[in-house]
């Protein structure tokens, strides 16, 4: 029996077409310019080495620039939400229609998750926010972030867990350690995916 479900934030909770992930990004590519006076041409190049070798971006330039993770977090997710996002009213009626505990577990910090979060009113359908900071020293997809986000839910098994994330990665690893384990989007991959969360009652009803 399903019981808990951890959602990740960006691109799940809310649309991948919407741009807010992409107008993150060119944050992110404007700090680089910007603060860490890294060249234009050079950035796609450190991001995906950022990526594949340390997870996210912000731990990889904190292993090559030592940067502050405060000022980094602050800096990409300084965005006017209004202008991005708009508010149809179906999150809020897709959480209220969802009676398990409900978990955020994300890469982003807390404070974009709230900001996010309060944009939609479902802050409060939430019960608990794993971040970026909860899960230090590791990120999604490793094993160990999988690991404390359960121990911070006050759980020793993924055994009646769903996870839900729009990165594949995340998704393999969450597999792997046992959760039932959603892509938001399309897979040709031997994994179960959705457009959208917006199906996950469908999934739910399978599951009954």
């Amino acid at each position: 029996m399903i019981h808990t479900i951890f959602f990740d934030l960006d691109n799940t909770i809310y649309s991948r077409d919407s741009g807010l992930w992409e107008a993150i990004s060119e944050r992110i590519n404007l700090y680089m310019m910007d603060i860490l006076h890294i060249r234009k041409d050079d950035i796609p190049v450190i991001r995906q080495y950022c990526r594949q070798n340390h997870g996210t971006t912000l731990q990889g330039l904190q292993s090559l620039y030592q940067i502050d993770e405060a000022d980094f977090l602050f800096f990409v997710h300084d965005i006017d939400l209004s202008k991005i996002l708009s508010d149809d009213g179906k999150l809020l009626k897709l959480l209220t229609s969802i009676p398990q505990k409900k978990i955020i577990f994300t890469n982003s910090d807390a404070a974009h998750v709230n900001r996010v979060l309060d944009f939609f009113g479902v802050r409060s359908y939430f019960d608990l926010i794993i971040d970026v900071l909860s899960l230090k020293p590791y990120v999604k997809p490793h094993q160990e972030a999988f690991e404390k986000a359960l121990s911070i839910s006050g759980l020793t098994s993924p055994d009646g867990c769903i996870f839900i994330d729009d990165m594949i990665e995340n998704v393999e690893q969450g597999q792997k350690m046992g959760f039932l384990s959603i892509l938001v989007g399309e897979s040709n991959e031997n994994i179960i995916n959705i457009p959208d969360i917006f199906m996950l009652p469908n999934i739910l009803e399978s599951l009954i």
